[in-house]
């Protein structure tokens, strides 16, 4: 019964993320600039997948969308945690920026194997 109670307790927590908007990452998160000599399309799909296989800690994949974005997209987790903006910067080059609320551990890494 202890059992279930924890885990109900940490979903209850967990899913108190979720309320977070997409804006509220932009405006409250770390903010990281990356630029890539990358299409902004290739740039972002691949952000999606390496997001998408990237486990929590209690190793569940976390659940990465990606949704349109004047001159770009923006790759998302569920929760908001981690969010990227991606678009053509200027011929030839596309800038990331990374908002980061929680959870660093590795995603800045991530993100730039895609640059």
């Amino acid at each position: 019964m202890r059992q279930l109670f924890g885990i109900a307790l940490m979903a209850f927590f967990l899913t108190g993320c979720a309320t977070r908007s997409i804006d509220d990452a932009r405006k409250n998160g770390e903010q990281v600039t990356l630029e890539s000599k990358r299409s902004a399309d290739e740039v972002s799909q691949c952000i999606l997948y390496k997001w998408q296989n990237k486990k929590d800690i209690i190793g569940s994949p976390f659940g990465a969308t990606i949704q349109p974005l004047p001159g770009g997209s923006t790759v998302y987790v569920d929760g908001n945690l981690f969010v990227a903006d991606v678009t053509k910067k200027n011929e030839g080059n596309t800038q990331v920026k990374l908002y980061l609320l929680n959870l660093r551990n590795g995603w800045v890494d991530l993100t730039k194997t895609c640059l």
